[in-house]
């Protein structure tokens, strides 16, 4: 008869086996219920900082974007229809406002009502090519009598994003005689500096969204700018930012990472800001 130190039908050695085994399983569970009860902790800190960053972003881009095109309407209301046929005299009057020199870099023009253009300060744009006079943000002012942000384009000369904008002239009978409008360099330091020049965490980064027209305006990952988002049905969690959601959400996003987004809008624009951490490294600790 072959002994077997190891009785495991023995009362004596399964008692002390099964106790193991449920110290295991306890051990387990607590470590699993500890783990997803910390990482929900962690979830909600770092959704009020992320939000709370991204929340400055977003009124300070809103804020440089409303005084902008507040200083737009206010010189667009002191141009006559006289100035308008008199360029050297409109251009000293333009001058006087330094917004026109470093706010908006990408020059000014006038626009007439007739489709032709002026140019006001320094400005790239051909305005002998009817594209620049019929862009969506010289039509809103032309035929719709208001103020508004156009929509971002790629420069064809200068490889890089713009953004135009403008108000409406009106004779002393309240009558829509041209436009004022001013074009913004994404790219080059100013207005969106603390987007462009910016970074969250280790890898994280900020994102400027134009939601109506699904583009990424603007981003701290310099290879995104001016990418076009994902069609709607896609990403749910994407839909959602566009239509108007603000918070925090984890999600995948159009290059396939998965990420902790926090999105605040910015109204004057009708845009949103993101700011956006790879879980991998939000979740670092547990």
């Amino acid at each position: 008869m072959r002994f077997n130190p190891f009785q495991w039908t023995s009362l004596k050695n399964r008692i002390p086996l099964f106790s193991l085994l449920l110290i295991l399983i306890s051990i387990w569970s607590l470590v699993g219920y500890a783990s997803v009860t910390l990482r929900k902790d962690m979830q909600h800190l770092l959704s009020e900082q992320q939000l709370s960053t991204v929340s400055l972003v977003a009124n300070e881009v809103n804020d440089e974007l409303t005084h902008r095109l507040r200083t737009l309407q206010i010189v667009a209301e002191k141009i006559s229809p006289e100035l308008m046929k008199d360029p050297a005299r409109l251009q000293a009057i333009v001058k006087e406002f330094p917004i026109f020199q470093d706010g908006i870099n990408g020059g000014t023009f006038v626009a007439g009502i007739d489709g032709l253009g002026m140019t006001i300060t320094p400005h790239k744009a051909d305005l002998r090519n009817p594209e620049t006079i019929a862009a969506d943000y010289v039509t809103a002012a032309l035929r719709h009598g208001r103020a508004a942000i156009g929509r971002p384009v790629m420069d064809k000369d200068l490889q890089e994003p713009v953004l135009g904008m403008a108000a409406p002239i009106r004779n002393p009978q309240g009558q829509v005689i041209g436009a004022l409008a001013g074009v913004i360099n994404i790219a080059q330091p100013g207005i969106f500096e603390s987007i462009t020049r910016s970074q969250y965490g280790e890898s994280g980064s900020y994102v400027l969204v134009s939601p109506q027209h699904r583009v990424i305006v603007a981003s701290s990952d310099k290879r995104r700018n001016m990418e076009i988002l994902p069609p709607r049905g896609v990403s749910p969690t994407l839909d959602r930012f566009i239509a108007g959601f603000e918070g925090t959400a984890i999600f995948v996003n159009p290059v396939g990472v998965e990420v902790l987004a926090s999105i605040k809008r910015i109204p004057v624009a009708g845009w949103y800001v993101a700011v956006a951490l790879p879980t991998t490294e939000a979740f670092a600790p547990i």
